[in-house]
């Protein structure tokens, strides 16, 4: 009789999973997506006020007569819309 089967594989196989190691992990993965949207919130900023910078310098004739100039008149589809001005 002793085959086995049946038996819990957790007392061998598995490692055991405390409260606190449950916790803990919780806890970092808490501190790791705080730390995720803290970054993605700067990342909003800074391309807010590059927006506005990009919008207010081609509000400028001379500013677009420059880039005429120098063979840059034309922006990125997905550039172009994000500086278009809000209706």
């Amino acid at each position: 009789m002793g085959t086995g089967y049946g038996r819990s594989l957790a007392s061998k196989d598995l490692p055991t999973t405390s409260t606190r190691s449950l916790v803990r992990a919780y806890q970092e993965e808490v501190r790791r997506q705080e730390v995720l949207i803290r970054k993605t919130e700067i990342g909003e900023q800074r391309l807010l006020l590059l927006t506005t910078a990009l919008r207010q310098l081609l509000a400028d004739e001379h500013f677009r007569t420059l880039l005429r100039a120098e063979g840059l008149d034309d922006l990125p589809k997905v550039l172009a819309n994000q500086i278009r001005p809000s209706p």
